[in-house]
């Protein structure tokens, strides 16, 4: 039985609201204002917007605060899709390399930064915060504008405060793929009143809620949750994507690394619909069931380390002792025959993710800083395994997973 590169974490409870928000109406504000309120209690004093994806937050968060021209500085290991906007709204891009202890944003080479800086943009890349406090006091000193990319770092936090407080503007993933997610969406928190006021107007007035729209998301949310248990993704996908990395390695990455945007020439902030009230519901219920989810995560997060540490061809990713963060991503190293070890791993059925596109050098962007090298970045960059870490799986196939991965990275 193969285990699938994701898995939503649904309970029954979940596809009862699903089926009662689809069929029975009812006022969708109220809902909204419910899970606004949920959230408000993790960012007080911001204004949150709910968007049909993080990306749409982005887009407008930079639209919005910047001129054409400005320079924007973002971390070399980051979400590429993010500097693809920024390029096409005009801004201009410089990239800083990342610290080899948890690849976000080092805080020691922030020297290079000059008066031109406008903006920072900080990824807290696998959900583990970076220096956000040193940084946004640097960025108050020079007055520069903080924007925190949250796509990964839900219920993280530095020195207790959650990821997504530090910046003007904190943009969060709720994605199909995301905990929490709402099949499909994004999160805008921000301390700016015309931002959000702007990025509301501008939902109201540009987004879709064509029926075919919703009805065609719905269908690949349903493929998804789906392939989310093991039994039925070892019927529906684990032999396609076998054939698939197989034979055209090309389709198999597109299709993996679908949600990445950087297909498409543009980038198109009407590509999603209004969120659907029975996403807002699974979003509420989500939240409820955060820490029940981050705890089971950590716990996993701990069994993978204990095992995967004993291998010598092994570097995990950031201290997994270490309970300040949500333990979403559980990321490694292979110091030696990556290839090798990836498709060890996927023929014994353990599809696990080739963390091989954070590298933004890597991408054919015009950046100010064209020439530098960006070591770290390089040194990592094609040798990264995300291992399957979600609460949706019980502690038995967690120590399946690692004993696997352990076996074909010592070459068994």
């Amino acid at each position: 039985m193969a285990i699938p590169f994701f898995s939503i974490d649904l309970k029954t409870k979940d596809f009862f609201s699903i089926i009662k928000n689809i069929i029975l109406p009812f006022n969708k504000k109220k809902l909204e204002n419910k899970l606004k309120e949920k959230l408000s209690s993790r960012y007080p004093n911001k204004l949150i917007s709910l968007l049909p994806s993080g990306r749409l937050g982005f887009y407008l968060t930079i639209k919005y605060l910047f001129k054409p021209n400005d320079l924007i500085i973002f971390s070399s290991m980051s979400f590429p899709l993010y500097i693809k906007i920024a390029k096409q709204l005009g801004m201009r891009i410089k990239l800083i390399d990342v610290s080899d202890k948890d690849l976000n944003i080092n805080y020691e080479n922030f020297t290079q930064i000059d008066e031109e800086c406008k903006g920072i943009v900080v990824t807290h890349l696998f959900g583990n915060p970076c220096e956000i406090g040193k940084i946004k006091k640097f960025c108050e000193e020079r007055n520069i504008k903080l924007i925190e990319d949250c796509a990964q770092s839900f219920d993280s936090n530095h020195e207790g405060i959650e990821t997504g407080n530090f910046g003007v503007a904190g943009i969060i993933s709720t994605s199909l793929l995301k905990i929490p997610t709402t099949l499909s969406g994004g999160i805008l928190v921000t301390s700016d009143e015309t931002l959000y006021k702007n990025a509301e107007q501008w939902m109201k007035n540009n987004l879709s809620n064509n029926f075919f729209d919703k009805v065609k998301l719905f269908i690949k949310i349903f493929i998804f949750i789906l392939n989310s248990y093991p039994k039925i993704y070892s019927l529906l996908s684990d032999k396609i994507f076998f054939f698939l990395k197989k034979y055209n390695p090309r389709i198999y990455r597109k299709i993996l690394y679908s949600g990445m945007g950087m297909k498409d020439n543009i980038f198109n902030p009407k590509e999603r619909p209004h969120l659907s009230k029975y996403q807002i519901a699974i979003g509420l219920s989500q939240i409820e069931r955060c820490d029940e989810m981050t705890s089971c995560r950590r716990k996993n997060s701990q069994n993978l380390q204990e095992i995967l540490s004993n291998s010598k061809n092994i570097q995990v990713i950031n201290n997994h002792s270490n309970n300040n963060w949500n333990h979403q991503y559980f990321v490694i190293k292979i110091k030696n025959n990556f290839q090798i070890v990836l498709n060890k791993v996927f023929n014994q059925g353990i599809h696990i993710m080739d963390e091989n596109v954070w590298d933004c050098s890597a991408y054919n962007f015009e950046i100010e800083n064209q020439d530098s090298k960006f070591k770290i970045t390089e040194n990592y960059d094609g040798t990264l395994l995300r291992i399957q870490n979600n609460s949706f799986l019980n502690k038995k196939q967690i120590e399946h997973i690692a004993k696997i991965v352990k076996d074909c990275a010592d070459g068994k």
